[in-house]
């Protein structure tokens, strides 16, 4: 039988395990014990990067070196982590503050990949821009669009793989949580693929009565 994750007390313990840069590392150390060097390459960091990574980690009492492995100079100090699964609870970590950071952190990575996008081929030619309608739910979006009609996405093989925006769609409650079924699955269809990075986010909320927010009509009828 699997055992309960590790419950978490300490905030500093809680702040590292909020934080998906430093889960990603801990990761490395999660399935079995390995020295640093062979965990960097497998991060493809440096092993002084991750060093000094890895002795925060222990400090906090996530990572515990397990076992010392004789070798011709220096011994390979073998480290794990001290739990396959850990508990966070809410009164230690809101959820509202982990998402919050979260989301910041990933969010400028992505404008990073994005801006490096629109940098290469074949944006960085004459004729690409933005197209600002009302789409078929109702709400005013853009798309990308070369200036003759040609949609980025149709493209083909040669389009960029990039998915951005925000919709408003308005759904009753079993929609609401189909798509909600409907995005997990998705996500648990490739979380399991192996090859090149790609950063991928899935956001969907219910935004009634949340101040800030324009919404689009619910109804689709075209304007008089």
């Amino acid at each position: 039988m699997k055992s309960r994750p590790c419950r978490v007390e300490s905030s500093v313990q809680a702040e590292l395990l909020m934080d998906r840069a430093w889960t990603r590392l801990l990761g490395a150390f999660m399935d079995e014990a390995r020295g640093i060097a062979e965990a960097a390459r497998s991060l493809g960091v440096s092993t002084e990067w991750l060093y000094r990574r890895v002795r925060r980690l222990e400090r906090a009492g996530l990572l515990a070196a397990v076992e010392v492995r004789p070798r011709a100079g220096r011994a390979v100090r073998l480290y794990r982590a001290t739990a396959g699964a850990y508990f966070v609870p809410f009164s230690v970590v809101s959820p509202a503050q982990v998402g919050r950071q979260n989301r910041a952190q990933h969010l400028e990575l992505f404008e990073s990949a994005i801006h490096r996008t629109f940098s290469r081929p074949p944006f960085d030619t004459q004729g690409w821009g933005f197209v600002t309608e009302r789409s078929a739910g109702g709400d005013v979006s853009f798309r990308i669009m070369r200036d003759d009609g040609l949609r980025w996405a149709d493209l083909g093989a040669q389009a960029p793989v990039m998915v951005s925006g925000w919709h408003l769609v308005h759904l009753s409650p079993q929609d609401a949580l189909a798509l909600q079924a409907d995005l997990r699955a998705l996500h648990e269809r490739y979380s399991t693929c192996r090859g090149e990075p790609y950063l991928l986010g899935i956001f969907l909320a219910d935004t009634e009565n949340v101040p800030g927010l324009e919404h689009a009509p619910a109804s689709t009828e075209p304007e008089r």
